[in-house]
């Protein structure tokens, strides 16, 4: 990522001739181990026992010269690697590698990742189209924790190998438009936004770690979830909160009440994890299934989250789900992660041993922190769940 070309910078040779500037040792340390090129860095500590020991915090990278016959490829990788280890800057703005990349190809991409791991710095469209124009061999970007106002826009369309996008705690984003045909693996951590995914063609994988905005106190964030569904309709696994499932409820459309008809026809790993508040049940949980007749994995994560026994929804909803026919054909495996034995996790771990007709294995994973039990284990239960169906290995 280059300067602005209208960024002018004073040269030396501009000032005046009789000018003299005398620095101090750490300063001139500092500048050298900033703003120099890295090829500059590196032979200042051949010669240099202070510049030696001084921290690295070049912000050009530039290795294009250090591969060469002197130098063998694991000779170059060493070198790379103890300058990222030793690396103390806060940003890099320039990264070039020339080298023969078989046989270390995970060493390569790892320290491409560092780089473009861009941690609480402001994001630009500027500097999004530099990321793009000039890594053409970009396969991951992750923004995290990053400055940015409104519409977020990446144009990847030329970039054959662009995988994965990562995007987590950037509140202020509004709007996500993603033109990225080979875009396979999508991960966000932050509020409902809506996005643009019409091209994007062969999404897999969506981590959806939806965040309650408590700022927007009477706002229903599932209007912009079912505006986004589609997206993710083709994905083969998906991770995301009870704020994703929430927006499957019924809901008065038109003078009658109606639910999503959206179906995810390829779905085969399904992750839901749940946060406080939280509406979300069973009952969404199996509505959510019913669309999806591919799964074959289902994990339930509720390590910092217990139901409220006294919940009118659950009751209401227990009454209405019995007189549904739910038949899964699919699911083989179910993890309940944080498993407290409370009577509504019964519920759940009784309806998978009911409903999904291959299941093999239901796995319940009890908190580490022996405070979370709250509830001792109801064996007298879960002898019954064994005994009635004795085909499902039930672990604790």
């Amino acid at each position: 990522m280059s300067e602005p070309p209208n960024k002018k910078i004073k040269r030396i040779d501009e000032l005046p001739e009789d000018l003299t500037v005398e620095l101090p040792e750490h300063l001139v340390e500092y500048i050298i181990s900033m703003y120099f090129p890295i090829q500059y860095v590196l032979q200042n500590r051949v010669v240099s026992k202070t510049f030696r020991e001084a921290v690295i915090r070049s912000r050009d990278l530039d290795f294009g010269r250090i591969y060469s016959r002197r130098r063998s490829q694991s000779e170059v990788v060493r070198i790379i690697e103890e300058i990222f280890n030793q690396h103390k800057g806060s940003e890099i703005n320039r990264f070039v590698l020339i080298l023969n990349h078989i046989g270390v190809e995970d060493k390569v991409l790892s320290s491409v990742k560092t780089c473009l791991s861009i941690m609480k710095s402001k994001v630009t469209p500027e500097k999004i189209d530099a990321i793009f124009s000039n890594c053409i061999h970009l396969e991951t970007l992750e923004l995290t924790r990053c400055i940015t106002h409104g519409v977020l826009s990446i144009n990847a369309h030329n970039h054959k190998r662009f995988k994965e996008l990562v995007l987590y705690c950037m509140p202020n984003r509004l709007q996500i438009i993603l033109d990225a045909p080979t875009l396979e693996c999508y991960m966000y951590e932050e509020f409902v936004r809506i996005l643009d995914f019409s091209r994007v063609d062969a999404l897999k994988e969506a981590k959806l770690h939806y965040i309650q905005n408590y700022s927007w106190r009477y706002y229903d964030s599932s209007y912009m979830v079912l505006a986004n569904m589609v997206a993710y309709t083709g994905v083969h696994v998906l991770s995301t909160t009870n704020i994703f499932l929430e927006s499957f409820k019924e809901r008065y459309i038109e003078g009658e009440m109606r639910s999503p008809i959206f179906k995810f026809l390829n779905l085969k790993e399904f992750c839901i994890l749940f946060k406080a508040p939280n509406l979300c049940t069973l009952y969404h949980i199996s509505e959510f299934l019913k669309r999806s007749p591919k799964v074959e994995k289902v994990l339930i994560e509720i390590k910092k989250f217990t139901f409220e026994p006294g919940m009118l929804c659950i009751i209401h909803q227990k009454s209405y789900m019995e007189s549904r026919n739910y038949e899964f054909n699919s699911i083989n495996e179910v993890t309940i992660d944080g498993y407290k034995n409370h009577w509504h996790e019964l519920d759940i771990v009784q309806f998978f041993c009911g409903h999904a007709k291959s299941l093999k294995k239901l796995k319940l994973i009890m908190p580490k922190n022996v405070k979370k039990r709250a509830c001792g284990l109801d064996y007298a239960r879960l002898d019954y769940i064994r005994s009635r169906f004795p085909g499902v290995k039930v672990e604790v």
